[in-house]
């Protein structure tokens, strides 16, 4: 298990090296809340905080025996979603350019991106999170992470998305309105 947990911290420090290098101009790297975001970024980081301190603490947990589940082959579907999590992301953000930021704003020149990967699916940059996270908590082998972070970003990319939308109903009306007719939330094809 020492590969997969290793691999599993690879996948954190890959979600940094995309938020790092392909995020593009300031804007896209500003945490200045506005009364769009409704909370929603403080509840994310909240979530995300979170899991970056349980994640990397989960050997512990395992050593003490709490929690622990060492299955192979969850780990290596764990590492799997999470590598596809990082393509999502890096696609997602360089298809949306300098629109793809970390708070609910509008921009100057505002555009709604429905080419590509926001063709098939609406919040990939989203989803990269999930299959990220989930990924690295499958292949780190601890039932309680195992479920501790799938819930808590439910709840936070619930409130967050329903957020999400709305703003952008305000910005775009009826041409997004007919984009969330055209395209799925998360799931290509499915939700």
């Amino acid at each position: 298990m020492l590969v997969t947990t290793v691999l599993a911290y690879a996948l954190l420090v890959g979600f940094f090296l995309i938020e790092g290098f392909v995020r593009q101009g300031k804007d896209s790297k500003n945490m200045d809340r506005t009364a769009q975001d409704k909370g929603s970024t403080t509840f994310v980081s909240v979530v995300m905080g979170m899991a970056f301190v349980l994640i990397p603490l989960t050997p512990l947990l395992n050593w003490w025996g709490v929690g622990s589940l060492h299955i192979l082959w969850l780990g290596i579907v764990g590492l799997v979603l999470g590598a596809v999590g990082l393509v999502v992301r890096y696609v997602a953000f360089t298809t949306l350019g300098r629109f793809f930021s970390r708070i609910l704003r509008e921009v100057e020149d505002h555009q709604l991106v429905t080419s590509g990967i926001y063709g098939y699916i609406r919040h990939p940059g989203y989803l990269s999170d999930f299959l990220i996270f989930i990924g690295a908590a499958l292949a780190m082998g601890n039932l309680i992470v195992m479920i501790v972070i799938p819930v808590t970003f439910v709840a936070a990319y619930a409130y967050r998305i329903h957020i999400e939308e709305e703003m952008l109903i305000g910005i775009f009306g009826e041409r997004y309105r007919e984009y969330q007719k055209a395209s799925k939330r998360l799931i290509p094809f499915i939700f």
